[in-house]
């Protein structure tokens, strides 16, 4: 049985703690072309997210401890959405690196460029 190509897929996460990675959002905000496979960016971004979720173990724990299940229920709080950046802009950068890619992450900035 074949997968709906239009629904999102998501990378297996060995801990619900952290957020969901949707391989096509990635695919898209890391610009990679089609001769990056399927499954190649899957095991790409399953990796990442292990290493990740070890990196930020003990932000993770802490949390825990204070009562939240989930990064999401702290989403409402700048530390939060800013863990929540810090752990998809790893797990892209990790992705890259497994892939080998040359290029860079793109860089989001705020306000007018810079020269």
């Amino acid at each position: 049985m074949r997968k709906d190509p239009r629904l999102p897929r998501y990378v297996d996460s060995h801990d619900p703690f952290w957020p969901r990675v949707d391989l096509g959002r990635l695919r898209e905000r890391l610009n990679l072309t089609w001769p990056v496979s399927e499954a190649a960016l899957e095991v790409a971004a399953r990796c990442a997210a292990i290493d990740a979720a070890r990196e930020f173990a003990r932000w993770r724990a802490v949390l825990r401890e204070r009562g939240y299940k989930r990064l999401e229920d702290v989403a409402g709080h700048d530390q939060g959405r800013a863990l929540r950046v810090c752990y998809i802009r790893f797990v892209e950068a990790a992705v890259m690196y497994s892939l080998g890619a040359s290029s860079c992450l793109p860089i989001m900035r705020r306000g007018a460029a810079h020269a």
